[in-house]
């Protein structure tokens, strides 16, 4: 056994050499505690940080395999999949909503990162311009909603 100190309370730990963890915690109490975004934003910040985690895969497929992901085998790869959903959710092109394309070329700009398209008819998969709203943020959207009673926002 080996001694160790909690993360959270600081408490000395008796534990097996192979148990031993960056942070090791006394008790369910204390590991809660730790990841609480409310009682350690700290903390919790550098715990849940997962920028860049899969950088290194998509940077090893690359140098591996440079040929594998080329304009035309993703063409192939979005045909083969296109209709063979059930129909619930948004569609996508090479990966990104097509109602966010639409909304873009329809703005003749890229739509900002914060901002939200809204399907007027309800329709998800009725991406004509005509039925598209873009807004500022998510509140502008709610607000909308909450003026016009229902819909997906609330």
């Amino acid at each position: 056994m080996v001694e160790t100190v909690c993360a959270w309370c600081g408490k000395k730990i008796q534990t097996y050499p192979c148990k031993v963890k960056p942070r090791n915690f006394c008790c369910r109490k204390c590991l809660a505690n730790y990841s609480s975004k409310a009682k350690n934003p700290n903390g919790y910040q550098n715990l849940k940080d997962y920028t860049g985690m899969s950088r290194h895969m998509t940077e090893l497929n690359q140098k591996l395999n440079p040929a594998r992901m080329t304009f035309p085998t993703r063409v192939k790869l979005s045909m083969a999949h296109r209709g063979t959903g059930k129909g619930k959710t948004y569609t996508k092109s090479f990966g990104v909503h097509t109602h966010r394309i639409v909304a873009a070329r329809t703005l003749g700009r890229e739509l900002l990162p914060g901002e939200i398209v809204h399907h007027i008819d309800g329709n998800k998969r009725n991406n004509r311009p005509d039925n598209l709203m873009v807004f500022q943020s998510q509140a502008e959207h709610a607000r909308w909603h909450k003026e016009h009673k229902g819909g997906d926002a609330l």
